[in-house]
């Protein structure tokens, strides 16, 4: 293990306060990463958990920063096995594969298994030393050769979103943005324990660059990819853009699929919003999400799509993978993804070309990852002579409804009378609660367009149904296509509500009531007793939960 300590024995009390302030002065390393970890502080711990092969542990700092602490397994190996992986790195690393092999992870695997035999750790292993052992080695070396080193201990984290990478890497620490910790709400920007030598930013982007066939030079100084690990999408930024070097941003995406009852439990939304955006998906409404970078767009987009019922053909519309669309076709969902790859610089016109083939494949509910700019006039055009189909949802960058008018209307083109062909448009923001350092991820409004261009009627009030919202034109039109009273869409707003709520406590001991399964089953029950049409909400959701507790074997 190669340690670095930076001592100045002539000032040894300031260092002795520093050290009692802000915690050890001390970087480390072992031999086979160029990744240094730093001394954490000694702030108040928030939470400490365990990921695959490390343990993280989530501080306040005295600076009022919150760091983000990770200790991977391979950076507290016996000298022995350090040793023992660095050896096995060097010999996979000094063998290039045959001609017409192409080294995946499972190829250098195979290699790495075969560079520990030939070491004769199988022969001589002491009494202590298991198949388990080795395996470890083995992997660790996939990690460290073709893999991204200490960043995929980063993406094993379920709780982390983002990483980010400040050139010059060797002088600035790596910062992540995590979600669902403990005493935060939604989102938290952290500052971790690790920094990037030069060399190892260099072989990330080198890993990118192979993965994805695409250029990274002073001449190509942007790069945008799927990793291939753990779903995470990569942007890279150099020289000359980048006049310090190399910046690195990962995003990664969710594990768990996102839910409305999910984004209840960490705050984004309440009850009421999420049955009011329960029934206006379930009633084929039009609808655009729009928020700052970071606000959980995509996130709530996502949750929308478990709403659908298994009926519903659903056409996506994407140029980054990240709506959920193979957990919904195991449940059952009729899904057609398109993407539309950006790599050769054309999205734009890939965007515009997929829309164009996507409004001649029938009549499906069409979502769009994300509407960027021109195809929106071919979007509304769709929408305005019902060639859109019945249900039209996106997501786009905007601060509320009227930003989001003015963008489409006034510097995209789009006319007046065609943006009226949307319902409701959901505002997500970002706050600081008292100027503090953690975000708070939420919904800032819910609107539907009012009776003529460019005005707008509030669905939600202060997190409540507005009071009028039984005369609201998006609920009445859901109303008559259902031949149902205004009384009974109430009921059934209410039914929505309440089985939501109920999920939600469940979700605070139980984390899979909070999965799309029982969304599913909970809309397919309302569904089943929309039948009875004098069934109360109250009888709707008392015979629900029975269902749960039976399912689940709870009292």
């Amino acid at each position: 293990m190669k340690i670095l300590r930076e001592r100045n024995e002539a000032h040894a009390p300031l260092l002795t306060s520093l050290t009692r302030l802000i915690g050890s002065n001390m970087r480390e390393k072992p031999s086979f990463s160029e990744a240094w970890l730093i001394g954490s502080g000694l702030g108040e711990e928030v939470e400490q958990y365990e990921i695959a092969g490390a343990k993280v542990s989530i501080r306040n700092s005295a600076d009022g920063q919150v760091d983000y602490v990770i200790i991977p397994d391979e950076y507290r190996l016996e000298r022995h096995d350090s040793a023992l992986l660095r050896r096995v790195i060097d010999i996979v690393s000094s063998r290039p594969p045959p001609v017409g092999i192409q080294p995946d992870r499972g190829y250098i695997l195979s290699r790495a298994r075969e560079a520990l035999n030939s070491l004769g750790a199988q022969a001589h292993r002491d009494s202590s030393r298991t198949l388990a052992d080795d395996e470890r080695i083995c992997s660790l070396a996939v990690r460290y050769t073709i893999g991204y080193g200490i960043l995929e201990s980063l993406l094993e984290d379920p709780h982390i979103e983002d990483v980010y990478v400040d050139a010059p890497c060797d002088r600035n620490r790596v910062h992540v943005t995590v979600n669902g910790i403990s005493g935060f709400n939604s989102v938290v920007r952290c500052r971790s324990n690790i920094m990037l030598e030069q060399v190892e930013m260099d072989h990330v982007v080198s890993r990118l660059c192979r993965v994805s066939g695409l250029p990274f030079s002073e001449t190509h100084p942007t790069l945008e990819c799927e990793m291939g690990f753990k779903g995470a999408r990569a942007t890279a930024i150099g020289r000359p853009l980048s006049p310090a070097g190399t910046a690195l941003a990962l995003r990664r995406h969710s594990s768990r699929p996102w839910t409305l009852t999910r984004m209840m439990m960490n705050g984004t939304l309440g009850a009421e919003t999420a049955a009011l955006i329960s029934l206006m998906v379930d009633g084929r409404s039009t609808m655009m999400i729009c928020g700052p970078r970071g606000a959980g767009k995509s996130s709530l987009l996502s949750a929308c799509l478990f709403e659908f019922p298994l009926s519903q053909r659903i056409m996506t519309l994407e140029d980054t993978r990240e709506l959920p669309i193979e957990v919904m076709q195991e449940m059952g969902y009729k899904v057609q993804s398109i993407l539309a790859d950006d790599r050769n610089g054309e999205s734009n016109e890939r965007s515009r070309e997929a829309l164009r083939l996507s409004l001649r494949m029938g009549e499906s509910a069409m979502v769009m990852g994300e509407v960027r700019g021109e195809e929106v006039s071919m979007l509304y055009e769709g929408m305005r002579t019902g060639r859109a189909g019945s249900t039209v949802m996106g997501t786009m960058h905007g601060e509320s409804a009227i930003s989001l008018y003015e963008r489409v209307v006034h510097d995209i083109g789009v006319s007046p009378e065609a943006f009226m062909a949307t319902d409701a448009i959901i505002s997500l923001g970002l706050t600081r609660p008292r100027g503090s350092q953690r975000m708070r991820r939420g919904i800032k409004d819910v609107s539907e367009i009012g009776d003529r261009p460019g005005e707008f009627r509030p669905l939600i009030v202060n997190g409540d149904w507005a009071p009028d919202i039984i005369g609201s034109r998006t609920i009445s039109r859901i109303a008559s296509a259902w031949d149902m009273t205004r009384e009974q869409i109430m009921d059934n707003l209410r039914s929505r509500r309440d089985m939501r709520s109920f999920l939600e406590r469940m979700g605070q001991d139980d984390e899979e009531s909070l999965n799309p399964t029982w969304i599913r089953l909970a809309n397919d029950h309302l569904s089943a007793c929309m039948v009875d049409v004098d069934m109360c909400p109250e009888a709707v959701v008392a015979s629900f939960e029975d269902i749960y507790r039976r399912r689940r074997g709870v009292d």
